[in-house]
């Protein structure tokens, strides 16, 4: 049995940044947003920690007593 001595070759990457441009824009981008995330998250805790809340209950009103329709209902058309 012949045996090919015919390989295939790997493929090539498909986007390589050698100059190192992408992560220097992910860098400048990233920080602005993870400062302004730590800043709403201090803001959040702050809120939930160092507050009282005396807040007044909330009274749902009472139900309206059921009253029975005087008479036989009239059948619904759909």
């Amino acid at each position: 049995m012949a045996e090919s001595r015919y390989e295939e070759p790997a493929p090539a990457p498909v986007f390589v940044d050698q100059s190192g441009l992408r992560s220097r824009l992910l860098r400048r981008f990233g920080w602005p947003v993870s400062v302004v995330g730590a800043i709403l998250a201090a803001a959040m805790g702050g809120s939930l920690i160092g507050m009282q809340s005396d807040a007044p209950a909330m009274e749902i009103p009472p139900k309206p007593s059921y009253l029975p329709a005087k008479g036989p209902l009239a059948p619904s058309l759909l």
